[in-house]
């Protein structure tokens, strides 16, 4: 029997065992599943945390300026005494506002959900804006802002 290639057997194996492993990643990589939105999720923001201290309360607020109306769910979280606020629910018409107060010292964040189209929380470019702010009780002036960050919340928590 005659050979047709001069490359000894080790090395042709060797060949073919690399092919087989690259077509072997390949396939791999592109038969992985889609990514689907989870049914246990809802869109929301996060703010915080800040302190508070006596004589101060926080105001989280948010305003919606895109068509139709929002309507969302806030608590808050102090980290310093482990208190958890019930959720108070808000409804955002389109080109108002709303706020939602905290009384208590202590390190706090500030949690919004929506029961409006995730777009409508979560997307850089709507128009829905919100703040927690830390306000003097005595004075009304406000010490610290920050923006919220959004985030997406498994439903029930």
């Amino acid at each position: 029997m005659r050979l047709i290639s001069k490359i000894p057997v080790g090395q042709r194996v060797a060949a073919v065992l690399l092919a087989v492993i690259v077509v072997a990643g390949g396939v791999a990589l592109r038969s992985r599943p889609a990514v689907h939105a989870q049914d246990n999720l809802t869109p929301g923001m996060l703010f915080g945390p800040l302190y508070v201290n006596n004589g101060q309360h926080l105001e989280l607020c948010s305003s919606f300026l895109s068509p139709g109306t929002l309507t969302g769910a806030v608590h808050f979280r102090n980290l310093t005494t482990g208190e958890v606020t019930p959720a108070e629910s808000i409804s955002v018409k389109s080109g108002g506002g709303a706020c939602v107060t905290y009384n208590g010292k202590g390190r706090v964040v500030g949690m919004s959900r929506g029961d409006g189209p995730a777009a409508d929380w979560v997307s850089p470019s709507n128009a829905l804006i919100g703040t927690m702010s830390i306000v003097d009780d005595n004075t009304g002036t406000t010490r610290g802002t920050v923006q919220g960050v959004a985030k997406m919340w498994v439903v029930g928590l």
